[in-house]
């Protein structure tokens, strides 16, 4: 009882503003909506359908030189800033699908959660037009989901996931959820078999804390699942060019860029000018190639419920190529899901030499080292390396709502940061974490 009043005192005072944005959401589909209908009072009738989704949630977690958050996206969360925190799984959707011909429908959907500048302004996650060429074939443009793992399409709705939320390992792989441009769906029916290709093309641009921004241009992406009866299998591809901008790594390449021109300009220093410069560009995230690759299956049937994924990322600059699994096991006791996730996330160590401080000028020495130094501890946050063994159970105790709760065992991998946020000058790389969940995910 001690620890739930703890809770309380830590969750109580922030909701008011939070109340005040999921209602902003919904007022901002039903302002859409009124439209709509003012529109079929003029003769136009689309059908319209409303409905929503949400997760009410807390957090704790035993590191307390470091956050444990729910994505890149995240300013803070459990462990550093909350001993409780319910930003990291805390949400609220609303969406309208809007019917305006046989063949033509669109979406909107507002969604709510914890934001980099750790507000909880509503945002438009999917705003879409779609054209139904024909049964098995439909081509949209506009803000659609972005698909490259199994539960893309519903990793915001907790209520449709058996965790509270997807494996970390992989599917922070791909952070962004969404994208502006065009998709295709193609459905190919053998039998009983149902095989679905899906391809898009687009772009996004997301805000990081910090100041921090990253925009991605030409994504493209598609993926081919395979369904029959209960088991499922899918394969994506994405690749696009990415433009980092990280305060910290800004400075860096800033650093080195001044401290090449510099030695540069030295005739004897000359040549570690040109390696200082070489640096600024290796580490500068613009423009930069990225790609992913990811494999997966699953079995839903009756009391089982088995899944898996595998997944491949190509990075650049600072962000190592990574390998990353998870599998998850559960079944049905009647109303009660406990279930069992092992996951693994692997990156290549990245050191870097630098620009060597012998014999150079005692402050042109100094700087060199202070970037070396720097870079190989931007290196060290960057490699997100770890392993997690998570169990929990899942309690469908209402129609559209599911009680839900998690522990998670994160051991880091040496040197590394792991999925964790905001960190405390002595933080320390490697260690264990212990990660406690409570949450209630509905529909509506």
């Amino acid at each position: 009882m001690k620890e739930v009043m703890h809770a309380k005192r830590h969750i109580h005072a922030p909701w008011t503003g939070r109340v005040r944005h999921l209602a902003l959401a919904a007022a901002g589909t039903a302002l859409v909506m009124s439209g709509l209908a003012a529109a079929a009072d003029g003769g136009w009738a689309p059908a319209v359908r409303l409905h929503g989704f949400g997760t009410a949630g807390v957090v704790n977690s035993s590191e307390k030189n470091a956050d444990f958050v729910h994505g890149f996206f995240e300013p803070n969360g459990a462990g550093r800033t909350h001993d409780w925190a319910y930003g990291v799984d805390t949400k609220i959707g609303v969406q309208g699908d809007i019917r305006l011909t046989d063949k033509l429908s669109a979406v909107i959907q507002l969604v709510s959660q914890h934001r980099y500048d750790n507000t909880y302004m509503p945002q438009l996650e999917w705003g879409n037009i779609k054209y139904q060429i024909t049964p098995d074939f439909d081509v949209r443009v506009g803000r659609t989901v972005a698909m490259p793992f199994m539960a893309s399409d519903s990793r915001l709705v907790g209520y449709g996931n058996p965790w509270i939320r997807p494996p970390q390992e992989v599917y922070g792989l791909i952070p962004i959820t969404n994208k502006d441009g065009i998709d295709a769906t193609y459905k190919l029916r053998f039998g009983e078999v149902t095989n679905t290709v899906h391809a898009s093309y687009g772009r996004t641009s997301v805000h990081l804390p910090a100041a921090g921004s990253l925009k991605a241009d030409d994504i493209f992406d598609v993926a081919n699942t395979i369904e029959y009866g209960p088991f499922t299998a899918r394969a994506s591809y994405v690749r696009g060019r990415v433009d980092l901008s990280v305060a910290a790594v800004d400075a860096l390449i800033n650093g080195y860029t001044q401290l090449g021109n510099a030695l540069s300009a030295i005739a004897p220093f000359a040549g570690r000018g040109v390696q200082a410069l070489a640096l600024a560009d290796k580490y500068r995230f613009a423009d930069a190639p990225i790609s992913a690759l990811a494999l997966g299956a699953s079995y839903d049937r009756d009391r089982w419920l088995v899944m898996a994924e595998w997944a491949t990322f190509n990075g650049h600059s600072l962000l190592a190529d990574s390998r990353a699994w998870y599998v998850t096991a559960g079944y049905r006791v009647g109303p009660l899901t406990p279930y069992l996730t092992a996951a693994r996330l692997t990156a290549e160590q990245q050191t870097e030499a630098g620009v060597s401080p012998a014999g150079l000028p005692a402050p042109l020495a100094a700087a060199a080292a202070a970037l070396n130094t720097g870079v190989n501890s931007a290196l060290t946050s960057a490699r997100f390396a770890q392993r997690s063994v998570s169990g929990g159970v899942r309690w469908d105790f209402a129609k559209n709502a599911a009680f839900k709760v998690q522990y998670d065992h994160i051991d880091l991998e040496p040197g590394s940061s792991g999925r964790l946020g905001n960190f405390a000058p002595n933080f320390q790389p490697g260690g264990r974490v212990h990660v406690f969940s409570v949450a209630i995910d509905f529909v509506f």
